[in-house]
């Protein structure tokens, strides 16, 4: 069964890892002394899951998370060496549904509720509470802890360790309302808001055309067509350009939030994305003679 070779595939992997830590027994690094600590921690959950696979679906599914959070301190252990290792993104349906959710939520606020001070004001009180939660995660573990069950199932693992990725939402839409465009605002959040989940649901599941950091052709193309229809309608329908302008500025927009999101290996595509499309949608607005 697949679970047989699950189990086997993992007891493979204790293995290797038990090779590492036996290759670094002697060594005197106090960073080599941390990244054995997690390597120990790891073996202990891949010996688990194992168990886990051999024994049934409930037992699977208790240690799994586990073994994703081993990972990830891993991970960021190896990352302070230079060492790029690839951070887990499971297909997630509630996170995909949250991401869709909340950017729907900002859209709305964006074109019916807050006027541009208004806006600032709102973005401002959000970007504080988050990196206010940041902090209070790195000083007190148990509230990461609590954090982290409060929002698990629409979380990645390695924001277990890393800045979360709606902080860097936070942080983006500060910069954007900065801008006191109503167009600006629009643009990024529509691409981001439509354009990465759909680009992740068909990456995983249809995506054959392998380009950079896990990347994939179709995912990326995904992204732009989503992307610049979100924009373009945002950017006709609420900020009032002709369909032509429109779909002109929610390209460029489009266009270089894919570019960013292809290639954010080191900064969260939540920042990089709607910043990446703010500078796109202003370029080519600017180039139009599109009133900002």
């Amino acid at each position: 069964t697949w679970r047989a070779a699950a189990a086997e595939r993992l007891e493979a992997l204790e293995a290797r890892v038990a090779e590492l830590l036996e290759a670094t027994r002697t060594a005197k690094s106090e960073k080599v002394a941390e990244l054995r600590a997690r390597l120990t921690e790891m073996r202990g959950v891949l010996a688990a899951h194992a168990a886990a696979a051999r024994s049934g679906a409930e037992a699977w599914k208790g240690v799994h998370r586990r073994l994703q959070h081993a990972y990830e301190s891993l991970a960021d252990g190896l990352r302070t060496y230079e060492v790029h290792v690839p951070a887990l993104r499971p297909t997630n349906y509630a996170r995909n549904l949250f991401h869709v959710a909340w950017g729907c939520v900002a859209l709305s606020l964006i074109l019916f509720v807050l006027d541009a001070r208004g806006l600032l004001w709102a973005s401002g009180a959000f970007v504080v509470y988050a990196w206010t939660m940041e902090a209070g995660r790195r000083i007190w573990p148990s509230m990461n802890e609590h954090l982290m069950k409060l929002y698990g199932r629409v979380a990645h693992p390695h924001e277990w360790n890393r800045v979360n990725s709606a902080t860097w939402y936070a942080t983006a839409l500060i910069v954007l309302a900065s801008t006191q465009s109503l167009l600006l605002c629009l643009v990024p959040v529509a691409v981001l808001t439509f354009a990465d989940p759909a680009a992740a649901l068909v990456g995983r599941r249809f995506g054959r055309t392998k380009l950079v950091n896990g990347r994939s052709l179709e995912g990326s193309s995904t992204f732009f067509v989503v992307g610049t229809i979100a924009a373009m309608l945002v950017a006709w329908l609420g900020a009032g350009l002709t369909p032509g302008l429109a779909l002109a500025v929610g390209a460029g927009g489009a266009l270089v939030g894919a570019v960013a999101e292809l290639y954010s290996r080191r900064i969260d595509d939540n920042l990089s994305v709607p910043l990446a499309s703010l500078a796109g949608a202003w370029a080519v607005a600017a180039l139009l003679g599109v009133a900002l």
